[in-house]
C-alpha cells in the first residue's frame, strides 16, 4: 500500500493505486490510463515554497526612535502607554465623556463594527461551504408514448433526498480558502481598532483645541478691554495738545487688532464646537464643555514609548497588513490546490411511482452513491496565470506591510521630535513674557512720571498679548503632542476585549486523519511560515538570503509505480516533482493516506 508522504528531502504525492482501481482487468487498464493522464497534469504543478516571507522595511527597528525630551522615555521595564485603555490614559472627566459619546454615536465607527459583522458573515458562509449540503426535492411529470402496440399515457412522481457534490479536501484547498477568509476577518477587525484609535485621537484634539480656543478668546478680550483705556487715555492727551496725533492712532490700530483677535477667536471656538459635535454625533452637552486652557488631561507625567519591537504589535494597521499578507499566502495555496484533482462524493435516495397513492410502498425506493473525480489535464494556461497573479498579489501586501511599519516609526518619530523641543520653546516664551511683563511696567511709570513717550507703552502692550498667544499656542500643541504620541504608538483599541473567533468546521478527510501527528504539525506549521512575514533588519535579511542561496541543490523527477501482489509492476502511476526542507532530521513526515477498505 503506497502512500502520500513528505520527507526531508522531497514532497511526495502518489494515491494508492489499491484505492482508485476497481477488481477486474478492464476497470485496472481504465484506472492506469486516467492516472498517466494525471501524472501529465501533475508535472506542471508549482513546487511549494516554505520559506519564510521577510519583511525589510528598512527602518532601525532595535534603535531608539530620535530625540527625546524630558517626559518622555522609552522602556522595556515598564509597559508602553499604547498598552493602557483610553479610560486609564485619560484623566479629564468631561473628554472621557465625549469620548464615550463618539464610541456610541459616531457613523464611521458604527460603519467599521458594520464591517466586522459582514466579514464574520462571509467567514461562515466560505466555511458552511465545507459541509455536506443535502437536498430535497418532490416532482411530478405526464408523458405520452406511441408505439406498435398502440398509444399509452402515464403519470410519474417522485420524491428524493440527495447529497450534493461534496468535496474531499486532500489537497487543502478548502482548508485554505478559509484561511483567507479567517485572515481577512481579522483584517478588518483591526482596521475597526484604526478607526477607534483615530476617534479617539480626534475627539481629544478637537476638546483641546476647543479649550484653547476658549482660552484664546478671554486673552483677546481682556487685551481689547485694556486698549480701549489706553485708547480712551492718548485721545484725551491728544485733546489736551500733549501729544502729537500718532499715539492716538498706533492706540486704535492695537485696538482693532485685538478686536480681531477677539473675532478670530470666536471664529475658531465655532469650527472647534462643530468638529467634536461631528465625532461625537451628538450635540455637545454643556456640562461636558471644556474649561479654558485645560493644563493636563492625561493621568501620568512620564511617557514611556516602550521598546521600538512593541510598535508592530500595538499599531493596529500594521497588524491589518499582516492579516492581509496571511490571507495572501492562503490564496497561493489556493491557487497552488487547483493543479492538484478535486475528488467528490455524491448521494441520492428516493421514491418513484407512476400512482401517487404507491410512492411510498417499499418497493418504489430507489438509491445511488458514486465518487467522482476531476483532473486538470489542459486549460490553456489558465492555472499556471492564476497562480501567478497569486504570488504578485502575495509581493504587493508584502509592500504595504513594510510600507505600514516605515509610516508606523515615521509617525512615532515626527511625534518625538516635536516634543523634544517643545519644553525648551516654552521655557523661552515664559522667560520672554517676563521680560514684556516688566518691560511694559517700566514703560508705563515712565510714562505716567513724564520721562517717556506714549508709543513705547504701546509697543510693550503688543510684544506681550503676542508673547501671551505664542505660550496658548505652545501649551496646546504640548497636550496635542500627548494625544497624538499615545496615537502613533497605537493607542486607544479595546485591547481588553479580544476578537472572537469562529470556530472552523472540518472536512471530512480531516475527521479521517485525526489525530494529527506531529510530524504532520511540523508540516502545516511549515506552511503556516510560508503564509506570514518575519521583520527583518536589512544586514539579516541578506544573511538569510545568502544562507538560502548555498541550500539549492539539484533534484530529479522520480517515478511511483503501482506493484502487484506478485512483485510485478503495471506502470507508473505518479511523479514526485517537488523538493522542501522542513528541517535537518531526515524522518518520513506522513501527511495522509488513501487506503484501502
Amino acid at each position: 500500500m503506497s502512500s502520500l508522504f513528505l520527507t526531508s528531502n522531497s514532497a511526495v504525492r502518489a494515491i494508492s493505486s489499491k484505492a482508485l482501481l476497481a477488481t477486474g482487468k478492464s476497470s485496472r487498464l481504465l484506472g492506469l490510463s486516467f492516472l498517466a493522464l494525471s501524472m501529465a497534469a501533475c508535472n506542471t504543478i508549482p513546487k511549494a515554497d516554505m520559506r519564510p516571507v521577510l519583511a525589510e522595511p528598512n527602518v532601525p527597528i532595535e534603535q531608539t526612535y530620535g530625540a527625546f525630551d524630558k517626559e518622555t522615555v522609552s522602556s522595556g521595564e515598564q509597559p508602553s502607554i499604547a498598552g493602557q485603555r483610553w479610560q486609564d490614559f485619560y484623566s479629564d472627566e468631561r473628554l472621557k465623556g465625549l469620548i464615550a459619546l463618539g464610541l456610541e454615536n459616531n457613523k464611521d465607527f458604527e460603519s467599521a463594527r458594520l464591517a466586522i459583522e459582514k466579514a464574520r458573515a462571509q467567514y461562515q458562509i466560505t466555511d458552511i461551504n465545507d459541509l455536506p449540503a443535502i437536498n430535497g426535492e418532490a416532482g411530478y411529470s405526464r408523458r405520452r408514448t406511441s408505439g406498435p402496440q398502440g398509444t399509452s399515457t402515464g403519470d410519474n412522481y417522485n420524491v428524493n433526498l440527495g447529497l450534493a457534490n461534496y468535496e474531499l479536501d486532500f489537497w487543502g484547498k478548502i482548508a485554505s480558502l478559509k484561511d483567507q477568509a479567517l485572515q481577512n476577518f481579522l483584517a478588518t477587525s483591526a482596521a475597526k481598532d484604526a478607526t477607534q484609535i483615530s476617534l479617539i485621537s480626534n475627539i481629544a484634539q478637537s476638546y483641546a483645541n476647543l479649550s484653547y480656543s476658549l482660552a484664546q478668546l478671554k486673552l483677546a478680550e481682556a487685551t481689547a478691554e485694556s486698549r480701549e483705556r489706553s485708547l480712551f487715555i492718548a485721545d484725551k492727551r491728544f485733546e489736551a495738545g500733549v501729544d502729537p496725533k500718532l499715539p492716538s492712532l498706533q492706540a486704535s490700530a492695537s485696538l482693532e487688532n485685538a478686536r480681531l483677535a477677539v473675532l478670530r477667536a470666536q471664529s475658531s471656538i465655532l469650527t472647534s464646537r462643530n468638529a467634536l459635535q461631528y465625532l461625537i454625533g451628538a450635540p455637545i452637552p454643556n456640562e461636558l464643555i471644556p474649561a479654558p486652557a485645560v493644563s493636563n488631561i492625561t493621568s501620568q507625567q512620564i511617557f514611556n514609548t516602550g521598546l521600538p519591537s512593541e510598535l508592530l504589535r500595538y499599531r493596529p494597521d500594521v497588524l491589518q497588513a499582516e492579516y492581509s499578507l496571511k490571507a495572501a499566502g492562503a490564496n497561493i495555496e489556493v491557487a497552488r490546490a487547483s493543479y492538484f484533482p478535486s475528488i467528490s462524493l455524491a448521494s441520492s435516495v428516493g421514491v418513484s411511482s407512476g400512482s401517487l397513492d404507491d410512492l411510498f410502498k417499499s418497493g418504489s425506493v430507489g438509491w445511488s452513491f458514486g465518487p467522482s473525480i476531476s483532473v486538470p489535464i489542459f486549460d490553456a494556461g489558465r492555472l499556471d496565470a492564476n497562480y501567478d497573479v497569486a504570488k504578485i498579489e502575495r509581493e504587493q501586501t508584502l509592500a504595504n506591510y513594510e510600507k505600514s511599519i516605515q509610516t508606523a516609526f515615521r509617525e512615532v518619530s515626527d511625534v518625538l521630535a516635536t516634543r523634544a523641543t517643545l519644553g525648551q520653546q516654552l521655557e523661552a516664551q515664559y522667560r520672554l513674557q517676563d521680560n514684556f511683563e516688566q518691560t511694559y511696567q517700566i514703560a508705563d511709570a515712565r510714562f505716567k512720571a513724564g520721562i517717556a513717550n506714549y508709543l513705547d507703552v504701546l509697543d510693550a502692550q503688543r510684544s506681550l498679548f503676542s508673547t501671551q498667544q505664542g505660550i496658548l499656542d505652545l501649551e496646546l500643541q504640548k497636550i496635542v503632542s500627548q494625544i497624538e504620541l499615545y496615537q502613533a504608538l497605537g493607542g486607544g483599541a479595546n485591547l481588553d476585549v479580544p476578537t472572537a473567533i469562529p470556530v472552523p468546521h472540518k472536512n471530512l478527510v480531516q475527521l479521517v486523519n485525526l489525530p494529527a501527528s506531529t510530524n504532520k504539525a511540523k508540516a502545516v506549521n511549515a506552511i503556516e511560515a510560508a503564509s506570514s512575514a518575519r521583520v527583518a533588519s536589512p544586514q539579516e535579511a541578506g544573511a538569510i538570503k545568502q544562507a538560502q542561496a548555498k541550500e539549492t541543490a539539484s533534484f530529479q523527477p522520480t517515478a511511483v509505480v503501482d506493484v502487484n501482489d506478485d512483485g510485478t509492476t503495471d506502470a507508473a502511476v505518479g511523479v514526485i516533482t517537488e523538493k522542501t526542507t522542513f528541517d535537518t532530521s531526515t524522518e518520513t513526515v506522513p501527511v495522509t493516506q488513501i487506503v484501502e477498505p
